[in-house]
């Protein structure tokens, strides 16, 4: 196959690509693959990093010949093994939603059969198989949001069309039930665990869209509390952890959306605070559990959205800094990432562009890290991820495509992160994925295609497969 009919497939295969990368990293050889008939290397556009362990590495990439499949490779040799079952013609197995449960990695596949159903694998193809086939037949019951809670796998699933459910699984199909009957819990959606409990948000015919519990595996769901009374919906969202206590958004009709907490009891669940008095809304976004500390961005009407944070209690919920003083617009504040005790923030203070930030909470330990971008122009920090102690983010200083950027926090240690290989420059990182001692990440090569990468604990950086340039 050539390079140019691969690229014809790959148009068909839409790549997503978004940005984020390595510690300054040496060059290297590219990885070659395992050398066997059923790899050749040329595998594209890896999605759901998964580690099974710390030398096995479990994703989902296309490849020319197998279309959407799911893959692993040995992050100490590199080599790869195709771990989904051939689907008959150009549909493709398309697994998604991969994770770690029990010793192996659950995801949702179609065999070409079933449709989409739960799978599990061991790291190898003779130990992928399906779990249950939960909507017999072609259709496929569509498992997602798979959550591990107290030693069980929690799932979103249908069995009839629109039909969607809670589940639980102890990993096998004996053990596979539906929670709650659908027509006493409707539509679950964003499962949290925090502290001993899993929280959930899900829509009754008598009260609406509200926040939900269990408590421990195998207990009955349970509404929390009517939070916007009658069948209206409060649409709890950015559910986050702090501690043992669940934070969240939702509005009540009377406060419009606000910050909530809850510890899993009706009494113990209340609006923290009305930022933006009256029926207007603070609208908290980018809700980050700092040490015990929750970090988020609001509008209370007059600053427009700048950094908050809170303990809980309305006298200890605050504006950290108006660091865009007088603008009703705000700074902008988002993609809050704690390292350490310490978060981490996109903003603009007005005079330069939307720059890297951090802030321990008070207002004298809050400042710009650096300037990527000098002047007025933004760098656009995004997609900022923790690695051990470090920042990574992708980020650009001229304008150009962005590229991978670690940070210690300060000015001096905070660079872009060197290219690996022949030198050519990667863009549009994403995926930063710890494994054992190795970083494993995605990145455009050369080429412009999104491809996986390793960087050892040396920062050699090696491309998983082969380079399209030298693909057969």
């Amino acid at each position: 196959m050539n390079l140019l009919h691969l690229r014809r497939l790959l148009s068909m295969a839409s790549c997503c690509l978004v940005g984020l990368v390595v510690p300054a990293a040496r060059a290297a050889a590219p990885m070659p693959d395992d050398g066997s008939a059923a790899v050749a290397g040329v595998i594209v556009d890896p999605r759901d990093l998964t580690p099974l362990n710390e030398h096995t590495l479990v994703f989902n990439a296309f490849h020319p010949a197998w279309a959407q499949a799911l893959w692993a490779v040995d992050v100490r040799n590199g080599a790869i093994t195709r771990l989904s079952h051939t689907v008959p013609g150009f549909r493709a197995a398309f697994p998604s939603s991969l994770t770690r449960f029990d010793g192996k990695i659950f995801f949702t596949a179609n065999d070409g059969r079933s449709g989409l159903e739960l799978w599990r694998c061991d790291g190898s193809a003779a130990g992928t198989e399906l779990v249950i086939d939960l909507w017999p037949g072609p259709e496929g019951s569509m498992p997602s949001a798979l959550t591990e809670f107290a030693g069980t796998l929690y799932f979103i699933a249908q069995r009839e069309r629109g039909e969607f459910g809670l589940w639980q699984t102890a990993g096998d199909a004996a053990s596979t039930r539906l929670v709650v009957a659908t027509e006493q819990l409707q539509s679950p959606a964003e499962l949290r665990v925090a502290g001993h409990k899993l929280f959930f948000t899900a829509r009754d015919a008598a009260n609406g869209r509200e926040l939900w519990v269990i408590d421990k595996p195998g207990a009955a769901p349970r509404r929390v509390r009517d939070i916007r009374p009658g069948a209206e919906d409060s649409l709890p969202e950015q559910l986050t952890a702090v501690g043992g206590e669940l934070f969240f958004v939702a509005n009540d009709g009377a406060h419009g959306w606000e910050l909530w907490r809850s510890d899993g009891t009706t009494e113990g669940t209340a609006m923290v605070k009305d930022i933006r008095p009256g029926t207007g809304a603070s609208r908290p976004g980018y809700l980050a559990a700092v040490g015990s500390t929750l970090f988020f961005a609001a509008n209370d009407g007059v600053h427009g959205f700048e950094p908050w944070k809170s303990d809980g209690s309305d006298a200890g919920t605050s504006m950290i800094a108006d660091l865009r003083a007088g603008a009703a617009t705000g700074s902008g504040t988002a993609y809050i990432t704690a390292v350490d005790d310490v978060a981490y923030f996109a903003a603009t203070d007005g005079r330069h562009g939307l720059e890297l930030w951090r802030s321990d909470g008070t207002r004298g330990g809050t400042q710009m890290v650096a300037d990527l971008r000098a002047g007025g122009p933004s760098a656009l920090p995004t997609l900022l991820t923790r690695i051990g102690r470090t920042l990574y983010f992708s980020a650009s200083a001229d304008g150009s495509p962005p590229r991978p950027w670690a940070s210690d926090g300060t000015a001096r240690g905070t660079h872009a992160l060197d290219d690996p290989g022949s030198g050519d420059r990667l863009s549009f990182p994403s995926r930063f994925t710890a494994i054992g001692d190795r970083v494993a990440f995605v990145a455009r090569d050369a080429s412009q295609h999104d491809r996986l990468w390793l960087m050892d604990k040396s920062g050699t950086v090696r491309l998983v497969g082969v380079p399209l340039d030298k693909a057969p």
